[in-house]
């Protein structure tokens, strides 16, 4: 059974869309196809850090989302402000 490692993991916007439904397509809206190339594989390869690191990461409580924070995010670190969004880290019991 999965236990919680991290229950303090602020990513932004873009991050949690490969997060939550491995999409990347918003990234298409706010950049070209280039750009948006380059963030999405920037974005899957912090994630694939982490979780290779650290553990799974894993949808945390909307309840604790931050609506505008200046925090790095937490999965890939941009500095740009913007929401925040909670997200937790998971490891196995096994793990411990």
């Amino acid at each position: 059974m999965p236990t919680i490692i991290d229950d303090d993991f602020m990513v932004c916007t873009d991050c949690l869309m490969i997060i939550a439904n491995d999409d990347a397509s918003g990234l298409d809206y706010s950049l070209g196809e280039e750009g948006a190339e380059a963030r999405m594989r920037e974005i899957r390869e912090a994630i694939e850090d982490i979780q290779r690191e650290e553990g799974q990461i894993a949808v945390g409580d909307s309840d604790r989302d931050d609506e505008f924070s200046s925090s790095p995010c937490a999965c890939c670190g941009t500095r740009l402000a913007g929401a925040r969004h909670h997200c937790v880290i998971l490891g196995s019991d096994r793990e411990r």
